[in-house]
């Protein structure tokens, strides 16, 4: 018997976000169209700033789906295949308007181009968007209460910092870097400018901070995901990845070209069945 076909959703998220997508794979068949809509509605954010040419249109597209939100959780959303498929989950699942609305308004600095001024404001971009998506994914799943809050912040925030670091090559190939100001400068490299830095340039100043807060929200969130209930794991299954990327860029001295150049492959896959399989991401 031939697998069940890939809805749109599913296929977007396997071409953009092989991660996430890999992630809910481990997820119970009944849930695993609404995550896709989930992290599906997430990509439609997180790729605007990077296929608009002027902030303004990119401005007009977050007003789409802010418009969007108040109809799907009505129940009429939109002619859009990710929207129609988020508002069948919020009617299965009843999922917070707050944590959608906090995605899209922490979306819309990316619009500014003006690079964040320190590792906190970093983190505080990371909880708005990151950290909110994982307790979306967790009220999908059935699991929500202050111990699932507290381990979502720590689990997204350490997600999205690794998942910067290794962004480094891109964004610097792009001229739109957003990384700490204050770090950058250390670095003696100017984050408005990345198209003239040198080639190869020293990020370590940048990268082993942002690593080091990275592992303790890493660590901590590890250390409570145990008080949740089992289902909750495939919401922190990113984790797990991130914790392998963690360790390989470590071992290369926080080098994002050097962990590029060798990809993780296969690693991947059994880190995730192995941390599903022990119910510890």
């Amino acid at each position: 018997m031939s697998p069940a076909p890939l809805s749109d959703c599913a296929k977007y998220v396997r071409e953009h976000d092989n991660d996430r997508f890999l992630s809910v794979l481990f997820a119970p068949a009944d849930y695993r169209e609404d995550l896709f809509a989930l992290y599906a509605f997430n990509l439609e954010l997180s790729k605007i700033r990077e296929t608009v040419s002027e902030p303004l249109i990119g401005r007009m597209r977050l007003q789409f789906w802010r418009d969007a939100v108040p109809q799907i959780l009505e129940g009429t959303p939109p002619s859009h295949y990710v929207a129609e498929a988020l508002a069948s989950a919020v009617k299965m699942h009843a999922l917070s308007a707050t944590y959608l609305n906090e995605i899209i308004d922490m979306r819309e600095t990316d619009l500014d181009d003006i690079p964040p001024k320190d590792l906190d404001a970093v983190v505080r971009y990371a909880e708005g968007t990151s950290s909110s998506l994982i307790k979306l994914a967790l009220n999908i799943l059935g699991v929500s209460g202050p111990d699932a809050d507290t381990c979502a912040k720590d689990a997204g925030i350490a997600i999205a910092l690794i998942g910067l670091v290794r962004a480094i090559p891109y964004m610097s190939s792009t001229g739109r870097v957003t990384l700490p100001t204050d770090l950058c400068q250390v670095s003696g490299l100017d984050p408005e400018t990345p198209l003239q830095w040198p080639t190869n340039p020293d990020v370590s100043k940048i990268t082993q901070p942002m690593l080091a807060r990275a592992e303790q929200h890493l660590n901590t969130a590890r250390a409570s995901i145990g008080r949740l209930p089992r289902v909750a794991v495939p919401a922190f299954l990113p984790l797990s990845l991130a914790g392998l990327y963690l360790k390989r860029l470590q071992a290369f001295d926080g080098d994002p070209g050097l962990f590029a150049a060798r990809s993780p492959g296969m690693s991947r896959h059994v880190t995730l069945l192995w941390r599903s399989l022990i119910g510890r991401p």
